[in-house]
């Protein structure tokens, strides 16, 4: 009985069998009897009889890995252009922030504001209130007129009701639940909203969204991070109906050694990358911002909230430190100063030349004292 050998490729939705010793495909889609089969054995081969019988296999001899380099040998090469930042054609919206009239601003970014088509990630721990204070600065935003939206995977319609009492101002900000969707193509539904276009989206969280989208649409978890990753480069290009320079405030989990789950392209995708901690090891510790990367502003600068009475961010506290900080390096240009005119007052100066001179100097000196 002969068989014929076929590696798996994942085509948008489908599932190309593509024959490994002749020009043969097979396209397996979701209503095909082995879709789940073949999803389920994507990296093994198939081998399938002349009665249509089909098993996998483990790819010994690393046929995927030949097909892959043998594809990429013959792939032909891309045009390279060079750019010249005079060139482009940069809108001058790009420039002017967002601005939710809180110290947030000063914290965000050196213009004083959240920047247009930017991405902005968002980590840490569980309960320290990360949804809940960009919630409240999406609403600020929203009352200054900006076009914004929120969505979730990680909470109903009835786990966001219940913060109205406390937070009534949520109740005016547009919300996807994306699993009211879930048996109804939460990938083509979060690109027909996001193709409206907004002038900043909170997603809570990636991990959670890319989960759903995986499941629902029948992809793999690489496909799908591709998928949201492009979707936000091209709002942030200003791809949408509504020409705007999207702006993605991206919530990420933590695993349990305090790192985003995700991909590098996700951290390199980011314009800044932003730890909300607690100040301690309980939960009753005072919580605060952190920037570790900022393209557009300050980095390892703290901003303390609470959430005692709707958000409050600690300004008096922000400024303070920012002032100490001020002083701080004043003093430390201070004493450099002061350590130069010191040298200069008894006549050394440090440089190369010098330094030769010293050691020859030390040196005949040495040899004087050895002759001794």
């Amino acid at each position: 009985m002969q068989k014929t050998t076929y590696l798996i490729h994942s085509i948008d939705d489908s599932f190309e069998l593509r024959a490994t010793d002749r020009n043969h495909q097979i396209t397996i889609d979701q209503n095909h009897d082995k879709y789940d089969w073949i999803s389920n054995n994507q990296g093994r081969l198939i081998n399938i009889n002349d009665k249509g019988h089909m098993n996998s296999a483990k790819d010994y001899h690393g046929q995927y890995k030949n097909t892959t380099q043998s594809n990429e040998s013959t792939r032909p090469s891309k045009i390279i252009t060079l750019t010249k930042l005079d060139d482009l054609n940069i809108d001058d919206s790009l420039f002017v922030p967002m601005i939710t009239g809180t110290v947030f601003d000063k914290f965000c970014t050196t213009e004083g504001g959240v920047l247009p088509g930017t991405n902005i990630n968002v980590a840490g721990a569980p309960g320290v209130g990360k949804t809940t204070v960009l919630l409240d600065l999406l609403c600020r935003l929203h009352e200054k007129g900006k076009k914004v939206l929120f969505i979730s995977a990680e909470m109903s319609q009835i786990d966001m009701a219940r913060y109205l009492q406390r937070f009534p101002a949520w109740g005016q900000i547009p919300m996807l639940f994306l699993g009211d969707y879930c048996d109804h193509d939460p990938k083509g539904t979060i690109e027909s909203v996001l193709s409206e276009g907004y002038d900043i989206v909170l997603t809570d969280s990636f991990t959670e969204v890319n989960d759903t989208v995986k499941e629902a649409n029948m992809m793999t978890r690489g496909k799908t991070e591709s998928w949201f990753l492009n979707l936000m480069s091209e709002h942030n290009k200003a791809q949408n109906k509504a020409g705007k320079y999207t702006t993605f405030l991206t919530i990420l989990q933590l695993s349990k050694g305090g790192v985003f789950v995700g991909s590098n392209k996700l951290a390199h995708l980011a314009s800044a990358v932003m730890y909300i901690k607690w100040d301690g090891d309980s939960n009753s510790a005072k919580r605060y911002m952190e920037f570790e990367k900022n393209r557009a502003g300050q980095v390892n600068k703290k901003l303390y909230y609470s959430l005692d009475n709707g958000v409050k961010f600690d300004e008096p506290r922000f400024q303070r430190d920012l002032f100490n900080d001020e002083v701080l390096e004043e003093e430390r240009s201070q004493l450099n100063n002061e350590s130069n005119a010191f040298d200069e007052l008894f006549g050394i100066r440090l440089n190369s030349d010098n330094d030769e001179d010293l050691k020859k100097n030390t040196s005949s000196e040495d040899t004087l004292v050895s002759s001794l």
